[in-house]
């Protein structure tokens, strides 16, 4: 439990008081300071590694559903559509502890789905649209090709993830079409239920960590090593992760924070962050 503070339920939201002093206003920051003393892996520096995570797609695709499905293991059909949430927690991977933050960008401030302070916050990005919905599909197209665009050079872990396969005689969007811009975009896809179970939520947000936590780790090597661990990466994320998957995941902790966050306080303290 955090020092200094009480800890929440899993899934509970902290309430904002509308005080610049209350974290539970503060949108992306450091993680705040917890107990160290886990018998768990750590990385090489010692310390856990912070891996930032932003969700993004159109309206009614389930991203809130997605993100609370993989902290939580619960589902829940209904949220507010217009309020952006960061959700912080610890998680196990692999026996290595990390901080994770997931920004659920509720609110489109442009037609690209993703604001520039946002493509350059985030260290991997979930890219979510719905079956049973063409736009969706077309959206998340738009955003891909943004975040090329506001990403480039450098190459960035990306997961396209197709929601709600359990609405079957709805579907208006093919596995292959999912296929087909992973591919193009060369990230990996997976087509789940948040409806359904949470095995392949947990499935797919593992891997994109595991990415995301892999390219942190070539930051220090030297750039030519650096470059051909990149291309592996590419290649892998446009080889695996597709189709349905329902192998059991790894255990993960609960959310140790979920902090709603009003979108003016969002972009100021998104544009503090440099690009990475």
């Amino acid at each position: 439990m955090c020092r200094n503070q009480q800890q929440p339920q899993s899934g509970e939201k902290v309430r904002s008081t509308g005080s610049e002093e209350n974290t539970s206003t503060r949108a992306p920051s450091s993680p705040t300071s917890c107990d160290v003393r886990n018998p768990l892996r750590r990385t090489n520096s010692g310390r856990t590694s912070r891996l930032r995570i932003v969700v993004l797609g159109g309206t009614a695709t389930g991203k809130s559903a997605l993100t609370v499905r993989y902290l939580t293991r619960r589902y829940i059909s209904e949220y507010r559509s217009n309020t952006d949430l960061l959700y912080r927690h610890t998680i196990s991977l692999d026996d290595v502890m990390s901080d994770v933050e997931i920004l659920d960008v509720s609110c489109v401030e442009n037609l690209e789905g993703i604001s520039t302070a946002q493509a350059r916050w985030g260290e991997g990005f979930v890219v979510v649209y719905s079956v049973e919905d063409a736009a969706s599909f077309h959206d998340a197209q738009i955003i891909l090709d943004a975040l090329q665009r506001y990403r480039a050079p450098l190459y960035v872990p990306v997961i396209l993830l197709a929601n709600k396969r359990d609405l079957e005689h709805c579907r208006k969007v093919s596995v292959e079409e999912g296929q087909a811009l992973s591919l193009q975009h060369s990230c990996q896809f997976y087509e789940v239920s948040a409806a359904e179970s949470h095995i392949g939520v947990t499935l797919a947000f593992q891997s994109l960590l595991r990415e995301t936590r892999s390219l942190q780790t070539t930051r220090s090597l030297p750039r030519q090593r650096r470059l051909s661990i990149i291309g592996v990466s590419k290649m892998i994320g446009s080889l695996v992760g597709r189709g349905r998957y329902d192998a059991p995941p790894s255990p993960t902790s609960k959310p140790t924070l979920i902090m709603p966050t009003g979108n003016n306080s969002l972009r100021k303290k998104l544009k503090k962050h440099k690009s990475i």
